[in-house]
């Protein structure tokens, strides 16, 4: 009697035990079956590629915007400006709404995007649009509201100005709007902010963001009488230059600098021209490094090209004044200067740049009077002291040639200076 009271108690606790936990077990069956039911009834009948009206005439409100994440590349040869953005779209679907306390308080279900109907937002002026995960699901709210943001690696095609670089900046537009629907269709409007979210952005270290703007446009194409709508963005971005100074501003403003100089080596030393050859071949190199970093066309002439191509026109007119000043510096003329050449060149602008035609004078016969005396000459000889007399007097002439070739070389170190000054100043402002 005992042992079968016992028995019977244990049967009864064992009962008890697997009723409650077939009870809880239930209950969470119960949870995600009523999950996968909403999913159930959700795709029971949904046609994805209809638009989600209930009238053909509605007008379906599209919300859309863009957060930029990262600028990965500007490509000035082929014109690309390559950006990792999120593209945020929200739009309502009667089709996808319900009633939470119908399942148990379900307030929101992930369902995959290729499920379900999905605006056909694009970029207009991309190059390639790739969708980084092509799998991302859209997240869908018991009013029927669909929230997909996939995360995009965008090509746009801009057009850059690069009139003032390396100290540029540059603006690039990218045109998102339907490809099928009109405004009448589907209207985009903005997300939030008419511009580019960009509390998420890596900063570049090239590149830094200093705007962003956001339209909405409509316009009339030729194929249709529609107005289609567009949202166009755009992002300014200046260049970050220490680089760009340091290995082209920089070298070219100093080789500029050099130009002037060229007047200033003296004609004995010879070394004029070598010093110009010398400029002349480091602004060559600069400019090929130029080319080699920078698109060949141009739809604007950059200002440092420009500077590159001054100065060495500037040390090329360097080297033909060169040439003819050392010519006459050796080989000067027998005949006696212009009285108006000398007045105003030699007495007038040689005394502005300390040039005196009478110290070559002394010096010239100074080194005829040497020479005489080397070579054994008499000071008690008459036709000796004739030749002294012609010779001199022809050192003389030289001498006001020579004069007036250092004041040539003194003018333009100044005018050269200023020029140089001035291009400078120019590129690096």
């Amino acid at each position: 009697m005992g042992l079968q009271y016992l028995t019977g108690r244990a049967l009864f606790a064992l009962c008890l035990v697997s009723l409650v936990c077939s009870d809880g077990s239930h209950e969470n069956i119960s949870f995600l079956g009523e999950e996968q039911h909403l999913f159930t009834h959700l795709m029971e009948g949904y046609e994805k590629s209809i638009r989600p009206v209930k009238k053909s005439s509605d007008t379906l409100g599209v919300s859309f915007g863009i957060t930029l994440v990262s600028i990965a590349n500007v490509d000035f040869k082929t014109n690309h400006f390559e950006i990792v953005i999120w593209l945020k779209q929200m739009w309502q679907d009667f089709q996808l709404s319900w009633t939470p306390e119908d399942y148990n308080g379900i307030g929101n279900i992930v369902i995959p995007h290729d499920r379900i109907w999905q605006p056909d937002i694009m970029l207009f002026n991309a190059y390639k649009l790739d969708y980084m995960d092509k799998a991302f699901p859209a997240h869908v709210l018991p009013s029927g509201h669909i929230i997909w943001m996939p995360h995009v690696r965008a090509t746009a095609i801009c057009n850059f100005d690069l009139t003032h670089f390396p100290y540029d900046t540059q603006e690039c537009e990218l045109k998102f709007g339907s490809w099928t629907y009109n405004d009448n269709k589907v209207n985009i409007t903005h997300f939030d902010l008419p511009r580019v979210d960009t509390s998420s952005f890596l900063s570049h270290p090239e590149w830094n963001i200093t705007e962003t703007t956001a339209k909405k446009n409509l316009k009339k194409y030729p194929c249709c009488p529609e107005l289609y709508g567009d949202i166009t963005y755009t992002i300014t971005i200046k260049r970050l230059t220490p680089l760009y100074t340091r290995a082209f501003a920089t070298p070219c403003v100093l080789l500029a600098l050099l130009i002037p100089l060229m007047f200033l080596v003296p004609v004995e030393s010879k070394q004029k021209t070598n010093l110009g050859i010398g400029i002349f071949v480091c602004l060559s190199v600069l400019l090929l490094m130029f080319e080699m970093t920078l698109p060949s066309a141009f739809s604007a002439l950059p200002r440092i090209a420009m500077f590159y191509v001054g100065a060495m026109v500037l040390v090329t007119v360097c080297l033909i004044v060169t040439t003819i000043t050392s010519s006459i510096w050796y080989h000067s003329p027998s005949t006696p200067m212009p009285d108006c050449m000398k007045r105003f060149f030699v007495d007038c602008c040689g005394r502005i740049v300390c040039v005196s035609s009478s110290s070559h004078y002394l010096m010239n016969t100074a080194e005829v009077s040497m020479t005489h005396i080397h070579d054994g000459g008499s000071d008690g000889d008459g036709a000796d002291k004739v030749q002294m007399m012609h010779m001199s007097r022809g050192q003389g002439v030289a001498a006001e040639w020579r004069a007036l070739t250092l004041v040539i070389d003194r003018l333009l170190f100044i005018v050269f200076l200023a020029i140089s000054i001035v291009l400078s100043v120019a590129i690096m402002g």
